[in-house]
């Protein structure tokens, strides 16, 4: 797959043409406003039958609003011209049934679409965005971080290939530990990780040690601006080796050297959102916004009553 020019109209590598036609080919489409000849606002969206919605492996989209519109101004100018841009890209999206999307975090304001009949809720990540020196970004992990990464360098090496198949056999262990099964097809995680390395947009790093038994592995996706740590899996058998924090550390280092900041993706569930917590990126917040039927809304709803009942972690 040949890369797309990238679009300046974009908060982050998720809403790039060229991340889009990976995870949606076919599926998205884009509509902008302009103030004469000047883009001012742009809002990529994927279209699924009669909804709109979230791409699989795609942490945020949203509206693009122009620099000069996110910066304060008298009376809070930049507002009411957010408010207006929002209504008119809003306006200009196909008739749908559900519309369900999880805003970049540069979406503070709000308000405008519970006004407009859409609901909101907050989620989060942890995201490093002081890039530049490498030893302060070690020393701002917490102790517990920078034991596991001394122990894991005694333990494992880091190496970096291209090899779909085995971070899907890592991922599986992972969630084969936790007593369910991996989501998304093989297929798609190939065609994601094959082609963003293709394209220097993806990069993958394995920790295994000198036997050959492989620990952990991690897969970044990455552009100038930004850089996520997509994919991951782990054999729950080397859980103590300090290996994930290895691979963190083997990541961060080398975002630092190609991007503008690093997010980590953040995680509803307890645990995992502590360990992240412990590299010392700063809190983020995103806002997942919803306007759908009723039907959906009891769906949404009952949902995580159910994975309560069951046991189930997401």
């Amino acid at each position: 797959m040949t890369a797309k020019a990238p679009t300046p109209y974009a908060n982050s590598l998720f809403e790039q043409p060229w991340w889009l036609d990976i995870v949606a080919p076919g599926q998205w489409d884009e509509v902008i406003v302009k103030e004469g000849e000047e883009v001012v606002g742009r809002l990529p969206f994927v279209l699924k039958g009669k909804d709109i919605g979230m791409p699989p492996l795609t942490q945020t989209l949203g509206p693009w609003i122009t620099p000069k519109y996110r910066q304060k101004q008298l009376g809070n100018a930049q507002l009411s011209a957010q408010k207006e841009i929002i209504a008119q890209l809003l306006e200009q999206l196909p008739r749908h049934r559900n519309f369900s999307m999880c805003f970049d975090s540069s979406n503070e304001y709000i308000l405008p679409y519970r006004w407009l009949g859409y609901r909101y809720e907050p989620s989060f990540s942890y995201r490093i965005t002081d890039m530049g020196d490498r030893d302060k970004l070690y020393q701002s992990f917490h102790k517990t971080a920078k034991k596991n990464i001394k122990h894991a360098r005694h333990v494992v090496q880091i190496t970096s290939r291209t090899d779909s198949r085995l971070m899907m056999d890592q991922m599986e262990k992972t969630f084969s530990n936790q007593g369910r099964s991996y989501p998304i097809p093989y297929e798609f995680v190939e065609r994601l990780i094959e082609s963003s390395a293709a394209m220097e947009h993806g990069k993958m790093f394995i920790a295994e040690d000198d036997a050959g038994h492989v620990h952990a592995c991690s897969f970044l996706v990455y552009d100038e601006a930004s850089s996520y740590d997509l994919l991951g899996g782990s054999d729950p058998v080397f859980r103590s080796s300090g290996a994930k924090s290895l691979l963190w550390l083997e990541e961060i280092s080398f975002a630092s050297e190609h991007c503008a900041y690093f997010d980590f993706e953040g995680s509803n569930i307890e645990t995992i959102e502590n360990f992240i917590r412990q590299f010392g990126g700063d809190r983020v917040t995103n806002y997942h916004v919803t306007k759908q039927s009723l039907l959906r809304d009891l769906g949404d709803l009952m949902k995580p009553r159910v994975k309560r009942l069951i046991g189930y972690k997401n």
